[in-house]
């Protein structure tokens, strides 16, 4: 018979992020069972992460009794045979290294990853923030932006890497970023003063301006920060966000395209990977990396930011009728002027010709309605424009190199 495993989870479940890990955890566990997990605030002494509403940052840590010093962890009275989670305070570092478990920390620290600290030796789940960057940065320049901004956490490592991920891709195709310069002190401010603060720097961009939020929760906070400014998201302000809490996205008005990350498959193989630590076939400490993938479009991104009149009118018509039969010439005749001189135009505004633009377009909203419907492949070509099914699967495969039915379930269940 095998014995059975039970998991303290130290994590945040109505956090998107966390949630896409648990998914992945629980699939492994049911295949590889049987698993009992122990999940924060739901026994005695096992604490609960607690969520600053106004930054998204997970600070400090409360125990069953209501102290948010923190309270020791009970693992061996538990029964406890690994553990998985953020590590927030020096109190619940010293117990679950301690305790002797099997370990794998979420998003270490840049102080917890220091050479001295013994945190750093430990197994870790982290996203690869630096391409999450890169990944928005494309999004935003596919769309014509020349002008960008980013908005993160102070003392953040991840967000910093995202930043660095962002600018560097922009620098690349010689453009600058703007960067959203907050108090260095407390981690969070209340919303009110913080929105002040938001409304003052989105006010003072130049327009219209692609702004790469560091995660979901900034993303939904400069889109509100906008809308209090008097500034149209996305015709003024296009947000993109980083994580894919689709629940999150949705619920922003406008809805919120974000960066999805593999958090699915990384929940999977970090169970995976404690799996093998409480069984003794793996010893050593693993790093488990959450792949940046792709951006779900949604509305803060729906506009193209193009100078060029004519440019600027074809795509505003190849926007509108994607779904519906247009070709090139319709394209042509909607801007009026020659098509020789409309793909010029093209090339040297979007660095692609019009038929490329046509098929970026109807590829964006194929890829959306895979993820967040259950719509069939040929209903998708349909909806999105394509002439046949077969077509847009071959457009498909030679853009992203992977089929549709293998998108979604990387997106779906990874």
């Amino acid at each position: 018979m095998t014995d059975t495993r039970r998991v303290v989870l130290l994590m945040i479940p109505f956090a998107g992020y966390d949630r896409g890990l648990l998914e992945g955890i629980a699939r492994y566990a049911q295949l590889y069972g049987p698993w009992v997990f122990c999940l924060a605030g739901d026994h005695p002494g096992v604490p609960m992460p607690v969520s600053d509403s106004t930054s998204g940052e997970v600070l400090q840590v409360k125990s069953d009794s209501g102290s948010r010093r923190g309270a020791p962890l009970h693992l061996r009275r538990l029964g406890a045979t690994g553990i998985i989670g953020r590590i927030q305070t020096s109190v619940i570092a010293r117990t679950v290294l301690g305790s002797g478990l099997p370990l794998i920390a979420i998003d270490l620290s840049e102080k917890q990853l220091a050479g001295n600290s013994p945190l750093s030796k430990i197994s870790e789940i982290c996203a690869d923030s630096h391409n999450a960057g890169r990944v928005a940065a494309e999004h935003f320049l596919d769309r014509g932006f020349t002008h960008f901004a980013f908005c993160g956490y102070a003392g953040r490592i991840w967000s910093q890497r995202r930043q660095e991920g962002f600018c560097e891709r922009l620098q690349e195709s010689q453009f600058s970023c703007h960067v959203y310069e907050r108090h260095r002190g407390k981690l969070a401010l209340p919303w009110d003063h913080e929105q002040r603060l938001l409304t003052s720097w989105l006010h003072s961009l130049p327009k219209p301006v692609g702004v790469m939020a560091c995660n979901d929760v900034r993303g939904c906070q400069i889109i509100e920060a906008s809308l209090a400014a008097g500034l149209q998201v996305p015709d003024d302000v296009a947000v993109v966000g980083v994580d894919e809490d689709r629940l999150l996205c949705r619920l922003a008005h406008p809805s919120l395209s974000s960066v999805t990350l593999n958090l699915e498959r990384a929940g999977y193989k970090a169970a995976e990977l404690l799996d093998g630590l409480m069984s003794g076939r793996i010893r050593e400490p693993r790093r488990i990396l959450v792949e940046a993938m792709w951006v779900i479009p949604r509305r803060s991104t729906d506009v193209v930011a193009i100078e060029d009149r004519h440019v600027a009118t074809a795509a505003r018509f190849i926007r509108d009728h994607f779904s519906q039969a247009i070709t090139v010439d319709d394209v042509v005749q909607e801007a009026r002027i020659s098509r020789r001189g409309l793909e010029i135009c093209f090339q040297r505004s979007l660095g692609r010709s019009i038929r490329r633009e046509i098929q970026r377009v109807r590829l964006a909203w194929s890829k959306k309605l895979m993820v967040e419907t259950n719509l069939s492949a040929e209903k998708i070509a349909e909806i999105s424009g394509f002439s046949s099914l077969s077509y847009m699967s071959s457009v498909f495969r030679r853009e992203f190199g992977m089929t549709m039915a293998e998108y979604r379930r990387q997106s779906r269940n990874p």
